[in-house]
């Protein structure tokens, strides 16, 4: 008998079939993971935006972002000094005394300072920028454009799947 040693065109396409069954089985199941972990990570950015609109609501929003020490602009003419002096004293004293008031914001830059230093305002999925709605002191929504979840006046509502 004459027998030729090597791979045969056979044993090559058998092993071609092998490796795209395995394939076929393994990439579905490794997109789906992924998407899982993209899902997962959204969420956790949403709860860090939520956190960042309680924070700053519980700081007085727009009205702390002044610096102590910081003055608003006196318009007084040079002639009106001594009044003016004598209403800083007077606004200083009632400064003490403010009431705050209390304001969710949409405005992304306004809730940086209570966010981490790196982080991005965007789904991992596909980059979309969160839809965040806010409505003075009364409510606020954080939405994925991507469907993850969403977060209504501070309540995950995927918790509730």
């Amino acid at each position: 008998m004459n027998r030729k040693s090597g791979i045969s065109l056979l044993d090559v396409i058998i092993v071609i079939l092998i490796v795209g069954v395995i394939a076929a089985l393994v990439i579905p199941k490794t997109r789906e993971k992924e998407k899982l972990e993209a899902e997962r990570k959204c969420r956790e950015n949403m709860e860090l935006i939520n956190k960042a609109m309680v924070d700053f609501f519980s700081t007085g929003g727009e009205m702390s972002l002044l610096e102590e020490g910081e003055e608003v602009a006196d318009t007084t003419e040079s002639g009106e000094e001594e009044e003016s002096i004598e209403s800083k004293e007077e606004a200083e004293e009632g400064a003490e005394e403010e009431i705050k008031p209390k304001l969710f914001t949409d405005d992304i830059e306004l809730l940086r300072p209570y966010l981490p230093d790196d982080f991005e305002l965007k789904c991992p999925l596909d980059g979309k920028e969160y839809i965040i709605h806010a409505n003075d002191s009364v409510f606020y929504s954080i939405s994925c454009p991507n469907g993850h979840g969403q977060i209504i006046k501070g309540e995950l509502l995927w918790e509730e799947e």
